[in-house]
């Protein structure tokens, strides 16, 4: 199969970012104005996006078969949603450390293992984060540590029907969810510890 021919302007033209500044808006917002000049143009075309942390979502899977999700509500969408447990990145510390803390304070629980399912951006026309995507196995109970977070255990079928119903609307979660069932190391560390029948296989 042959692949997509470009045009010629695409093929010949070189883009390039010439110019970026950054306005902070708050603590945790900027808006970035980017100049380039893009495929087949002479000129600089400003284009603005959202400046923030990375993000750190993690698909937990407890001891006892159950996935967990968290209840919140997000004042900027004004409505109660069910997510995975995450949270922001603080600066250069390692994801996967982000994940563990971020588990820790939503949830109470403690992270045993983490695998890495996603390294990507967060949005590509308008963000200029990344999002960081983990499995993580969970034991313990659960322990109201953040205010206004409520944590659940859900099954499988459960799972499928929230995601299905669009009840489990993140879409860095529903991608968790695919990449989980493709990921070779995670069969193996639930079989060691007693899962025979992940329920993110059930998606």
């Amino acid at each position: 199969m042959k692949g997509l021919a470009l045009p010629n302007d695409h093929a010949t033209s070189k883009p390039r970012t010439v110019e970026r500044s950054r306005t902070p808006i708050s603590p945790w917002v900027n808006l970035e104005a980017v100049s380039a000049i893009m495929p087949g143009g002479t000129e600089p075309v400003t284009y603005h996006a959202i400046g923030q942390a990375d993000y750190v979502q993690v698909l937990c899977l407890h001891e006892n078969g159950s996935v967990v999700l968290v209840r919140q509500y997000r004042p900027i969408v004004d409505c109660w949603t069910l997510e995975f447990p995450g949270g922001l990145r603080d600066g250069d510390e390692p994801a996967s450390e982000t994940a563990r803390r971020e588990v820790e304070e939503e949830t109470g629980l403690t992270v045993l293992h983490t695998v890495s399912l996603l390294d990507c951006f967060a949005d590509v026309g308008r963000m200029t984060n990344r999002v960081y995507g983990f499995a993580a196995l969970v034991r313990g109970d659960f322990h109201q540590t953040e205010p206004g977070v409520e944590a659940m255990f859900v099954a499988g079928p459960e799972l499928r029907r929230l995601a299905n119903e669009g009840q489990l609307a993140i879409p860095g979660n529903l991608g968790l969810l695919y990449l989980a069932a493709g990921n070779p190391e995670l069969p193996t560390i639930c079989e060691q510890h007693g899962i025979s029948e992940p329920p993110w296989m059930m998606i």
